[in-house]
């Protein structure tokens, strides 16, 4: 079976999130494990940085919270079929693929933010896991619906927390 991880003592984990296997669906990330995953895109990355137009505009918290005086970009390549985004968290044991903990730490990202879910035609989708501030893709000031994939294209941006963009890259 494509995606099978072993937890400690031999018990088949999640691929998504590595929670051993309980059932049909995964009791952490709700996983199906009737569905194959679909192939990886190799040829994708996510640019993480901190974004001043999103931070200045409606959905920022900018009488809150103060820009970060110079953070450079990353970049973190797409594998696998799930891409956990939110900060790592020492009591739940998790860390995500794109951690947001690291400074500058965004203060609006959930623990458990979102996910980038590779699709069967070889591009991306996000899925808010149902984060406290939200999720939101490009210019729309409309929160994306939670636990509802939503299809991204290369140079698509997906915005979360208090200044924190991803744009989607295909290619190197």
């Amino acid at each position: 079976m494509v995606g099978i991880r072993m937890a400690s003592g031999g018990v088949e984990s999640c691929p998504c999130c590595n929670e051993p296997r309980i059932g049909l669906f995964c009791e952490q990330c709700g996983h199906s494990y009737a569905v194959a995953a679909p192939p990886a895109p190799s040829s994708w990355c996510a640019v993480i940085a901190p974004d001043q137009n999103y931070f200045e505009g409606a959905r920022a918290e900018g009488d809150r919270f103060s820009f970060p005086a110079s953070s450079p970009a990353r970049r973190v390549p797409l594998t696998g079929a799930s891409v956990r985004i939110g900060r790592r968290s020492g009591s739940r044991r998790t860390t995500p693929e794109i951690d947001l903990a690291d400074p500058p730490a965004d203060p609006g990202v959930s623990r458990e933010h979102a996910r980038l879910l590779a699709q069967p035609d070889g591009t991306w989708a996000v899925l808010d896991e149902g984060s406290t501030n939200g999720t939101y893709v490009n210019d729309s000031r409309q929160r994306i619906a939670a636990r509802q994939p939503v299809p991204l294209a290369d140079g698509d941006r997906v915005h979360l927390g208090v200044w924190t963009t991803i744009t989607l890259r295909r290619g190197s």
